[in-house]
């Protein structure tokens, strides 16, 4: 069951791009240090060798860059879109 609030005028939110920037910034720092622990701890828990930390710090920065642009791109698309959004009718 979907409950719609009901308000006078329902208009779709502006939110600035630069929140989305800081959005995609702060998750992909999370996401870098996630990379890091992958690739140089986790290895050695399950049998591997691991990644030469210089190596893995030079992969998360290349990743975690390109995959910053493509999830910026990504989320202000979403933004864009109204696909799922549910309008309530009009009375």
């Amino acid at each position: 069951m979907i409950i719609i609030a009901e308000t006078e005028k329902m208009s779709k939110l502006k939110i600035s791009k630069r929140r989305h920037l800081i959005k995609a910034i702060s998750w992909s720092t999370l996401a870098m240090i996630t990379t890091y622990i992958v690739l140089t701890e986790l290895p050695p828990l399950i049998g591997y060798e691991p990644i030469a930390k210089e190596g893995a710090g030079f992969l998360v920065v290349l990743d975690r860059l390109v995959k910053l642009v493509f999830y910026y791109i990504h989320e202000r698309t979403w933004f864009a879109s109204n696909w799922g959004v549910i309008k309530p009718k009009d009375q």
